[in-house]
Formats: C-alpha cells, sequence, structure tokens
C-alpha cells in the first residue's frame, strides 16, 4: 500500500468532528461500563497543546505531534530530554507501564487478584526484580543522573495530574507510587525472559523422559537444517528416576500472556549497502506477542549532541530500534539458550536433601508472600539449590527435582549488566565499528544487533551473554548431582557470530542458525525455522539497488517457503480417500502464498495441523500441547520427518496395523478437508485462511462482552503464518488460528535521506481506550501502509498537529 497517501490532506475540520465523534461514542460506552453518571471520558487522556509548567526541567520543552500521536522531543541538555521522554511515555501508556513494573516485582495480584498468584510466584523465582536493581546498580554517576531524570519525568506527570489518570486507575481505585530509578529496567528484564526459547524444552524432557529416547527427541526437535546434534546421555540416566512433577507456577508466565501458552518472539532485519540511491537501508520488524496497547512506542529525542528516532520501550529512556542521523540499528533474537535445568537427586522421605557428588545437602526454604486485593497474602514456599530454585514440586515420594538456573538466579556479582550503555552508546554511535562495540555491553539480552552507517557501512553482531557449558550441551536437562556438570562463564563477545561488509552487499537475521550447520557449541539448539531468513535473502539477491517501495513489500511478503518445500513430497503419494484428494486438488494449485483470501493456505496449515497431531498424539499424549509450547517456532517435525519415511513416529501406536508415511499424510489431509468443513462450511468456495487466521487486540482488563467491545479491537482477518516473512504466529496446540505474535512495529530508515523513513505498528501511540490514538495505525498496519517519520526539524514542524510546551517549576511562560 505505500505510504499514507492522504495523510497530506487531512481536512483539519474533518478531524477534528472524527476526533469529537470518536470521543462521543467512548463517552456513551465508558459511562455505562462505569455505571456511573459522574464519569468523565476524557479525564485521564494526555494534554498535546498549550502548556503544562512544574516540571523537574532547566529549561523549556518542546513536544511536536503529528496526526498519529507521534511525538518528537526538543530539549535544551540532555538532563531536560530525559525527563521529558519520561512524561511523555506516561501520558500516552503509564497503565502499560505501570503493568509491566508490577509484573516484574511480583506484585500484579496485589491489583488484578487471585488468578495472577502463581504468575507472582513464578517471577520472584527467576528474579526480574532482582534483575532490575543489578542493572541500576551497574550504572555510573553519569548514566544514573539520566535515569533518574527519566523517572522524575515520570513521576512529575503522576503528581501533576493527581486523580486525573487513565481509566484502568479510576476503575481500580488505584494511585501509582512514583516511580524508582530501577524501575526503568522493567521492560528490558522482562524481555529478558520473553525471549529465551529453550525452557519450555526441557520442562518437556522432564516429563517424557521415562519414554522418551534420544533419536525420536532429535526429529522433534532438530534445530537446524544440517545441524551437528550433540551426543546425549539424558534419557538413558534419567529413566529410572522418578520426578517431581512441575511446579504450579512451571508454566504460568505462558499461561498468563496467552491462553495457547505463546510468549516467544521472533523478528527480521536486514540491511543493503546500497538502495536505489545509492546509500545504505535498513528494515527492521521485532515480533513479540500481541497486547493492547503495543509493546513499542514511536518518539523522537533532539538535544545539543543527540538526535534519535525510532522505536521506545514506554518506561524505558532512548530508542532501541532506530537512528541517530548518522548509524541505524535493528534487532531480532538470537534465541541464546540461556536457561539450565539442573536436575538433582533427593531423598524420597526426606525431600529437601540433594545430592551434590559426594555430598547431601539441605534446600533453603524461604517464603514468598503475595498480597492481594483485598489485605489477604497468600505465602508459598520457594526452595533454592546452589544451582538456583526449585522449579518442581518437593514432596516425598519423588527421587529427582529440577532447579533453574539463568541470569535471574545467579549469585550476586556473577554477571553484571549494563544494558543500558547500548541506547546510551549507539545514541553517540558515529559509523558501523562503534555501533558494533555498543553492542558488548548487552549481557541479559541476546540480540542480533544490524547496524548500517552513511559512510556506506553495514554489519551485524550477536550480543548476549552465552553461557559456557561443562560436561553437557543445553539442549537437555544437566545431571546436577554428579557435580561435573555446570556453567563455567560466559562466551567472549567478540567469539559471537558477525559480519561486517559481506560481498553479497546486503546482511539479515531472522532469529535463523547464524553458525555454521558443524559448530560444536553454538549459541543455541533452539533456532527459529530458517524459512524466514531465506526468503528474505532470496528476495533481496533478486533485487540490485532495492527502493523504499521494494522494502515495503518485502515485509508485507506472505510467501511460504515451508510450504514450497514440504508440498512437492507431500504430493508425490498417491491418495485415495475422497476428502483426502479434495486437499490435494487445492494443494496442487496453490502458488504457496497465504494472503487472507487464500483457500490453498488454509487447507496447508490445517493439514500441518492435523498432521503433527496423527504424528505424536500417541507419542506425547497429555504433552503434545507442551510441545507446541517448545516448538513454538522452531524448525521442527514436520520440517523433517519426510526425510525418513521409515521412522518409528509415522506408526500410530494405538492400532493394529503398522501405518506408513502415506497412511499418515492421508489421514492429515483427510481430516483437514473435514475441519475446513466444520469451520468455514461446505462450500469450498467459502474456505480461506483469514476465516481462520485472526487477529484481535485484546486489553487485559476485557473479562465480559461489554468491556470487550469497548477496550478490545477485531477480530481481523490477516494473512501470513508462522514463517513467512509477514510473519502472523499462532499455536497449533489451539483449536483456533488466532495469532499470538506479531509483527509489533515496522520501520524501514534510507540513510541517504532519514526524511524517507517510515513506520507503522499496531492499534495507536495510545494505550487509553477512546481516545483518537487508540486504535488510528490498525488499518494502515493491516494493509500494509506506512506513516511518513522525517528527522529534520523543518519536516517535523510542518507535520506537527499539536505543540506542548513543557515548562521547569519555577517557569513563568513559554
Amino acid at each position: 500500500m505505500g505510504l499514507d497517501a492522504g495523510y497530506r490532506r487531512r481536512n483539519p475540520d474533518n478531524e477534528h468532528r472524527r476526533a469529537v465523534a470518536v470521543r462521543a461514542l467512548a463517552a456513551i460506552l465508558i459511562l455505562a461500563y462505569a455505571g456511573c453518571a459522574t464519569f468523565s471520558p476524557s479525564k485521564g487522556y494526555p494534554r498535546y497543546d498549550g502548556s503544562t509548567q512544574g516540571l523537574p526541567l532547566r529549561a523549556q520543552v518542546r513536544v511536536y505531534r503529528d496526526a498519529y500521536g507521534i511525538p518528537a522531543i526538543f530539549a535544551a541538555n540532555a538532563h531536560d530530554l530525559m525527563t521529558a521522554q519520561g512524561f511523555v511515555h506516561a501520558q500516552d501508556r503509564l497503565w502499560q507501564m505501570e503493568t509491566i513494573r508490577r509484573i516484574c516485582d511480583g506484585t500484579l495480584s496485589m491489583v488484578a487478584g487471585e488468578q495472577y498468584v502463581l504468575l507472582d510466584y513464578f517471577t520472584h523465582l527467576i528474579g526480574l526484580s532482582r534483575l532490575k536493581k543489578r542493572a541500576l546498580a551497574a550504572l555510573s554517576a553519569e548514566e544514573r543522573v539520566y535515569i533518574e531524570a527519566y523517572a522524575e519525568g515520570v513521576n512529575a506527570f503522576i503528581g501533576l495530574h493527581g486523580q486525573d489518570l487513565p481509566l484502568e486507575f479510576r476503575r481500580l481505585g488505584l494511585q501509582p507510587e512514583p516511580w524508582a530509578a530501577e524501575d526503568v529496567f522493567s521492560y528490558a528484564v522482562l524481555l529478558a525472559w520473553m525471549l529465551e526459547t529453550n525452557y519450555p524444552e526441557e520442562m518437556l524432557a522432564l516429563q517424557v523422559a521415562a519414554t522418551m529416547d534420544v533419536d525420536t527427541w532429535n526429529l522433534l526437535f532438530p534445530s537446524s537444517p544440517g545441524a551437528r546434534l550433540p551426543s546425549e546421555d539424558f534419557f538413558d540416566w534419567a529413566k529410572d528416576l522418578v520426578f517431581a512433577p512441575p511446579h504450579p507456577s512451571a508454566l504460568a508466565f505462558y499461561d498468563a500472556f496467552s491462553p495457547s501458552r505463546g510468549a516467544n518472539g521472533g523478528s527480521n532485519n536486514w540491511a543493503v549497502a546500497e538502495d536505489a540511491e545509492g546509500a545504505p537501508m535498513l528494515a527492521s520488524d521485532p515480533h513479540l506477542p500481541v497486547t493492547v496497547p503495543a509493546p513499542w512506542y514511536f518518539c523522537q529525542l533532539h538535544a545539543p549532541g543527540i538526535d534519535l528516532a525510532g522505536t521506545s520501550l514506554a518506561g524505558m529512556p532512548g530508542i532501541i530500534i532506530g537512528h541517530n542521523g548518522r548509524v541505524a540499528w535493528g534487532v531480532t533474537n538470537v534465541e541464546t539458550d540461556c536457561v539450565d535445568l539442573f536436575v538433582l537427586k533427593v531423598d524420597p522421605h526426606h525431600p529437601t536433601h540433594y545430592h551434590l557428588g559426594d555430598r547431601i545437602l539441605e534446600m533453603e526454604e524461604e517464603t514468598v508472600e503475595i498480597p492481594l486485593p483485598d489485605g489477604e497474602v497468600r505465602r508459598l514456599p520457594l526452595y533454592r539449590t546452589v544451582f538456583g530454585p526449585v522449579i518442581t514440586q518437593v514432596g516425598e515420594g519423588y527421587s529427582a527435582v529440577a532447579a533453574l538456573r539463568w541470569y535471574g538466579t545467579l549469585p550476586e556479582g556473577e554477571l553484571p549488566d549494563t544494558l543500558w550503555r547500548v541506547p546510551h552508546n549507539l545514541a553517540l554511535a558515529r559509523n558501523v565499528g562503534q555501533a558494533i562495540e555498543a553492542g558488548r555491553h548487552y549481557k541479559i539480552l541476546g540480540q542480533n544487533l544490524l547496524v548500517a552507517d552513511v559512510q556506506g557501512h553495514i554489519g551485524f553482531h550477536a550480543t548476549g551473554a552465552v553461557p559456557r557449558r561443562r560436561g553437557y550441551s543445553g539442549r537437555l536437562p544437566a545431571d546436577g548431582s554428579s557435580g561435573r556438570e555446570d556453567w563455567i562463564g560466559f562466551m567472549e563477545y567478540d567469539s559471537l557470530p558477525s559480519s561486517i561488509d559481506p560481498e553479497e552487499g546486503w546482511l539479515a537475521t531472522a532469529n535463523h542458525c547464524t553458525v555454521p550447520a558443524d559448530t560444536a557449541k553454538p549459541p543455541t539448539y533452539s533456532w527459529c525455522a530458517p524459512y524466514r531468513y531465506e526468503r528474505i535473502a532470496q528476495l533481496l539477491s533478486g533485487l540490485d539497488h532495492p527502493s523504499l517501495e521494494d522494502f515495503q513489500r518485502m515485509q508485507m511478503d506472505h510467501h511460504s517457503l515451508q510450504a514450497e518445500r514440504l508440498l512437492p513430497r507431500i504430493l508425490a503419494f498417491s491418495y485415495s480417500d475422497p476428502d483426502a484428494r479434495t486437499a490435494v486438488d487445492i494443494l496442487s494449485g496453490w502458488d504457496c502464498n497465504c494472503p487472507a483470501n487464500s483457500a490453498g493456505a488454509s487447507v496447508f496449515q490445517v493439514f500441518l495441523s492435523e498432521w503433527t497431531t496423527l504424528l505424536l498424539g500417541d507419542e506425547l499424549g497429555a504433552h503434545l500441547d507442551d510441545y507446541y509450547l517448545a516448538s513454538f517456532l522452531g524448525y521442527a517435525v514436520q520440517d523433517v520427518i519426510l526425510d525418513n519415511v521409515d521412522a518409528p513416529l509415522w506408526d500410530r501406536t494405538e492400532t493394529p496395523r503398522r501405518e506408513s508415511a502415506a497412511d499418515i499424510l492421508e489421514a492429515a489431509l483427510a481430516a483437514s478437508v473435514k475441519r475446513l468443513r466444520r469451520s468455514c462450511g461446505a462450500n469450498i468456495n467459502n474456505w480461506c485462511w483469514g476465516r481462520l487466521h485472526r487477529i484481535t487486540h485484546h486489553h487485559a482488563g476485557a473479562t465480559g462482552w461489554f468491556s470487550r467491545l469497548l477496550l478490545d479491537r477485531g477480530p481481523y482477518p490477516i494473512g501470513g503464518e508462522t514463517n513467512t516473512v509477514n510473519a502472523a504466529v499462532f499455536n497449533r496446540a489451539d483449536e483456533h488460528f488466532d495469532v499470538l505474535v506479531y509483527p509489533s512495529a515496522r520501520i524501514i530508515m534510507p540513510l541517504g535521506d532519514f526524511d524517507r523513513t517510515v513506520v507503522v505498528g499496531p492499534m495507536g501511540q495510545s494505550g487509553q481506550p477512546g481516545h483518537p490514538h487508540y486504535d488510528d495505525m490498525n488499518t494502515l498496519w493491516n494493509e500494509g501502509g506506512y506513516i511518513p517519520f522525517p528527522f529534520s526539524r523543518e519536516l517535523i514542524e510542518d507535520r506537527a498537529v499539536a505543540t506542548l510546551f513543557l515548562g521547569p517549576e519555577q517557569s513563568n511562560g513559554r
């Protein structure tokens, strides 16, 4: 669709009438929802025009906003810039910021109730709050000034607005506590856990240890094409252990953020050294779970020596993905394996006694107190070992438990985290080399940092603290009781995957395997499937000097390389079942593209679900859903099993006959047609992917039909799938195909002219229901449109529809 062509032609009178109409409708709905005639719907809405005084500033700050509410902040110094960004974030996203802070502190139940007790317990267990304190402690004196300035800006908004706060605060009767400097790191440490990948695999391994063998496991989790998988003996020595079941909180994080347990993200980024104008161009679209509001907040920051534009995280200063006028950068998840489970043998009669080598140690017990809204407190025991907290239950009758180790459970001082230095140093970077050096300071965030500079250079470097392991690979649980298996530090930054100015003239990352297939100790074995990267590479290789429009089309690309690779082999078999033949007829004429109106996409995706269930339902039984969680975005069984048509997995263990590959494929094809008839009707002409595959932007506070009407947006039919460049990820454990992970922002930055930068995101800048910017980007995002995001002050002022002056505490006006 390209740029929002109507953006410059907007009629101010029409825009005003539209805004008034939206507010009027919101007023009616919110009045009914609140059940109070004195309730004002505009209460809590931010002020975008005029002036606001009383901020802890040294000079006046100007905040320009465009027609989508995207702010450009101009300050006289860096301190005031950070203070203003904290204020502006709070204007639009204070409830989102409060929610994330409470998740990290384990206090969500205090306002949201009993249903979040296990989530609060889990965040205590993995140490999110501890990571916040460590990030603050690692700051230099100069860095701390900026962090504290940002927190002061947030507190200024809270203090100046008193009870005039967003709807969610008023419905709960909640007054937010002042922001502390450590709260600024809440979103970053939350993302550190959200982006881990191996934990669900290891949890599944514990639960199926008695019946699994390593050959089958290698089919379930093949890592990446041609991967050199390590020799594993876990299933041999673990078979005779009686494992304690997982603690009820073990998967609470996934359950809380999605009914279908989809929490891990993916992402794309790519850059070319020469675009159609002869300069580098960089594109980035991070994939994260669907939330309301969306994770990212677009903004610009300008002060002497600082010029930044891109995506920020509400609650944290700076720009995470964007540019500084000389260097542009984007990030994708490395998929670092940073979580390990250590199996510890215990005395079945004294379950807190565990073996470590030739010693018997006692677990340390503490009580986690979780307050509830009514003043009650839930008290839950937490047991610690030398490897970390126990993530399985502790009780008599079991011979083994599992302890969890990751960044948040490490002893103090073992991993100082200097994560704030990354956005701080990127803001000052003048070239690719300096930008890559900035990435050295990411420890708990393993990111593929892709950069380009105005001199024509491009490069990428993986970041993060990758554990070095002794005695085991990290792919499966370790034998903690042996005393021979442990972490022994972290890989050196300079040893992580990287590339600068490749001969091809382009670079891309998409959570794929970025090391040679025969690498002995890769950062992870839990890579995403390679199809998105391969499709990006295919498209870039066919573009000599791509234009901005080429990159826009790439970000919206729906072609499934997975389907292209698998279908010829599936269709090579002969099928006699009439329903299977119906599926074959549709798939034979399909071009492997997955727009919302595609019948072929609907048949293929339903078939993959039915096929996987037939393959694994008998082997995994009640743990099939856990497999879908563990293989959420990965290279998985369906990608490799066709290479082994004699594998035992093809046979259904509950039937007397031995099924062949052809039998299972035929049954899955037939089942997919039956399922589509149930879902879309008997008329094949009505079958389309968008009837099954939809996105609903769901507000966490929408619990009944009326609140969903008020707060949610959608469902919208949507194209793409897990392995397309325009990813729209769902969980195959679900009866439906609702989108759980999506491109949470799209940004394209031409370094030859940053005024041509474009952005778009789902929903809008505001997190406040009924506000004009609550959902005004949705149509553009759905249809592939973009918003101009100029960088020069002249254009920023030209496009501004509102200007807010922020004044110091003693200011006398403008």
